[in-house]
């Protein structure tokens, strides 16, 4: 009997396979008509063969699946199935072999509309949409950054999907649970983030007021651009770009991995852009780490861009402290 593995578990499953994969999620595209067939016991799951059972030890909590009727509600130590009872949708599941379906990251943030907060949704899109994935164990996973003990983020990745293709998912289960919560959460999801910190700085910079952003539009990550050297005509790719206003954002980590991050730590590249025309604003880290020094450097881009200035209320900051907080402290 198959395992249809969605929800948190099934996202534990995605970044661990991502990140060890180059991005990629090997397996087969698969459309059951129905779950009838669907594991859905504690016996039933211990008969998944070794190979399963390594795979269901990157869980962090419960194995959850899904299944087609109440009767097979389960809620056990180990186990906690979910019903689901209508047709399974085009795109919804990639076999894995060895008895596992997983829930394939499109059908994944529909799944998870309805738990996350609005942030946390649109950071998943991003993640999903973008070249790094936010799971993996240190000794497993080449360059990766050490957050902690067990989490880490694992850079250069193939996207498990682009922000069209997601769109056009939800699009399609409209009316189903937590559709009009990822439909809202997809105008902030947009391609190519290489690294949850320029996300976390998108976010901060292009988020609404309401939800604490300074309501910029919002920039193309990692768009390539032509500069002309002295020997030929090379590509760069800047972090957060404007193209309609040449205007770059370029994030300067102190961290030691490949990509985006070091894409410009040489002056001569960002010459190259400037005699492009392209105006290149600087970010370091501890100006994102400080409320102050990030809110200069956000008049800074929008002067840039022509915009006017917005007055800020004491209801904003309040909003833009709590954004942060979420963006830079809990992930």
């Amino acid at each position: 009997m198959p395992l249809y593995l969605c929800g948190q578990a099934a996202l534990d499953v995605t970044r661990y396979l991502r990140a060890t994969n180059d991005g990629e999620i090997p397996g087969i595209p698969a459309r059951p008509r129905r779950l009838g067939d669907a594991l859905y016991t504690n016996r039933q799951l211990n008969t998944l063969d070794e190979s399963a059972q390594r795979l269901l030890a990157h869980v962090r909590g419960k194995v959850e699946a899904m299944v087609p009727t109440s009767e097979l509600h389960a809620k056990t130590e180990r186990l906690e199935t979910h019903v689901w009872c209508h047709d399974i949708p085009r795109g919804a599941f990639i076999n894995l072999g060895n008895g596992i379906f997983l829930s394939s990251p499109a059908f994944l943030f529909m799944q998870l509309a309805p738990q996350l907060s609005e942030i946390d949704l649109i950071t998943l899109g991003l993640e999903f949409c973008g070249s790094y994935s936010c799971w993996g164990f240190p000794s497993l996973v080449p360059n990766a950054k050490v957050e902690d003990e067990f989490r880490v983020t694992t850079y250069q990745l193939r996207p498990a999907l682009n922000a069209a293709r997601l769109s056009a998912f939800v699009e399609h289960m409209e009316g189903e649970r937590g559709s009009v919560r990822a439909r809202w959460a997809l105008k902030y999801v947009i391609d190519n983030a290489a690294s949850p910190m320029e996300s976390a700085v998108y976010l901060l910079l292009s988020l609404p007021r309401r939800l604490g952003g300074r309501g910029l539009p919002a920039p193309l990550f990692n768009a390539k651009v032509a500069v002309t050297t002295s020997v030929s005509t090379e590509y760069r790719f800047p972090d957060l770009y404007w193209p309609t206003k040449g205007v770059d954002v370029e994030y300067q980590s102190d961290e030691k991995h490949s990509g985006s991050w070091s894409r410009y730590r040489d002056a001569r590249r960002e010459i190259e852009l400037v005699a492009e025309h392209i105006t290149v604003l600087p970010l370091t880290r501890h100006q994102i780490m400080d409320a102050e020094e990030f809110n200069a450097f956000a008049v800074s881009v929008r002067r840039a861009l022509g915009l006017r200035s917005r007055t800020l209320t004491p209801a904003w900051y309040e909003n833009y402290l709590a954004l942060r907080q979420k963006l830079l402290f809990e992930r």
